[in-house]
């Protein structure tokens, strides 16, 4: 009986050491993303990049992601432990921000090297995020699951407050175009830094084996987990709510940059503070959704997640239609208010497809689904800046392109909805 609790005790004990060390290279990687990604679209402009160039940002790094989904997770699948897959994708996006940091000194090619590089850095980024669902969900159980999603997404939050702020200030402090370029450079070689630290906290989580899958890698693999998705109505629902939701979602990607930077003039402080006030009513209520999971389910929280990104074309379609000296200060307020739900996004998301993916070809089956999302966020960037284009380019048509959004997102909420509705009966 005291042996019994004793294992019992070492297990409790090191789950809670996995879920610090998981909470923690999240840490590291949402840095990571807020140096990168939060200010791509500013280090572009300022190499020359065009409005239809910006969407590009998006469109082409997706379709490198889409090239390297599939064979790396057969791959990542015949691992015994898919923590591997996850360094070697951390460890090739080393070499490749490395490079990208250099690209400023490529004269009229810049901005070409930029697209190039951060195009082949999606391959290595898609493959981490995948791997490590599939890593994640190998070792920690189920039930101890949003416990850890909580702690780690809650940790995340604290970073994007503070990361943004220091970016965008220092952004905004540089007198010079080169000099912020040069900022930009040192974002790059940081994240390195980062990389490898994170490398190193992955290395110190415990467990994690699992089956491999035996045989030759190929097409038929493929095919199995297809054939096995067709057969799941659970995971086919997921994905067909989901994608939806993405579509809705993915479309104001760089229309939202424009309409802040075109329209309604912000800087790269104000910018930050738009980022830095969102994230910090995320990690304000972050605490409340995780407890709403716990009473209700994954599945009912994230209702709220999808009418809240309902308000962010209105927001915008508001603070375009007020003076200009009115309209950046309710856009912040508007935005940051916004954020209240938008928590059960990053926090559910994937709880709700570890719920009904299958043991088996796991992770070639979460492969499938991020390559449809991944399809969407290839096309749905470019499809709200060819709306916007094609309605004149002008505010009418910033505010027509977000008046459609806005309804995208109503029947996407709907669909969560419904969703929760028909499986009540399930558990949670």
């Amino acid at each position: 009986m005291q042996l019994s609790l004793a294992n019992k005790f070492r297990k409790i004990k090191k789950s809670d050491n996995n879920m610090l060390l998981f909470a923690f290279e999240g840490v590291l990687i949402t840095l990571i993303n807020n140096l990168i990604n939060n200010n791509n679209n500013l280090f572009a402009t300022r190499l020359g990049a065009s409005d239809f160039q910006l969407s590009l940002l998006i469109t082409i790094p997706q379709i490198v992601g889409m090239l390297v989904l599939i064979p790396g997770s057969i791959l990542t699948d015949r691992m015994i432990n898919k923590r591997r897959m996850v360094i070697l994708s951390l460890s090739a996006l080393v070499c490749v921000y490395g490079a990208i940091g250099f690209v400023p000194m490529l004269g009229n090619y810049s901005f070409t090297a930029f697209l190039i590089l951060l195009a082949i850095s999606v391959g290595p980024m898609t493959m981490y995020n995948t791997s490590w669902q599939a890593y994640f969900s190998d070792v920690i159980p189920i039930n101890r699951r949003n416990q850890t999603f909580t702690l780690r997404t809650k940790w995340t939050f604290l970073v994007g407050v503070a990361t943004p702020l220091v970016t965008g200030f220092l952004l905004a402090c540089a007198p010079t175009v080169s000099g912020k370029v040069i900022l930009h450079q040192s974002f790059f070689w940081a994240s390195c830094v980062f990389l490898l630290l994170q490398i190193t906290t992955l290395k110190r989580i415990s467990g994690g084996n699992s089956q491999a899958q035996s045989g030759s890698i190929g097409l038929k693999d493929l095919k199995v987990a297809a054939l096995d998705m067709l057969h799941n109505k659970k995971l086919l629902g997921f994905i067909g709510v989901s994608l939806f939701f993405h579509m809705a979602w993915q479309s104001d990607w760089t229309m939202y940059y424009i309409g802040q930077v075109n329209y309604l003039k912000l800087n790269e402080a104000w910018l930050s503070y738009v980022i830095v006030g969102g994230a910090a009513v995320q990690f304000l209520t972050v605490g409340f959704w995780s407890r709403i999971n716990e009473r209700y389910g994954v599945r009912f929280s994230i209702i709220f997640g999808g009418f809240g990104l309902c308000l962010f074309p209105l927001n915008m379609i508001l603070s375009t239609s007020l003076p200009a000296h009115i309209g950046p200060t309710v856009f912040l307020v508007m935005g940051t208010l916004a954020n209240f739900a938008f928590a059960t996004v990053s926090l559910n998301l994937m709880q709700c497809l570890l719920q009904v993916v299958p043991e088996k070809n796991k992770t070639l089956s979460i492969a499938i689904y991020a390559l449809l999302i991944a399809l969407s966020n290839a096309v749905m960037p470019m499809a709200g800046v060819r709306l916007y284009t094609s309605l004149g380019a002008n505010l009418n048509a910033l505010r027509i392109t977000f008046t459609i959004i806005f309804i995208a997102r109503i029947v996407a909420a709907g669909l969560w909805t419904l969703r929760w509705w028909l499986l009540r009966s399930d558990p949670k």
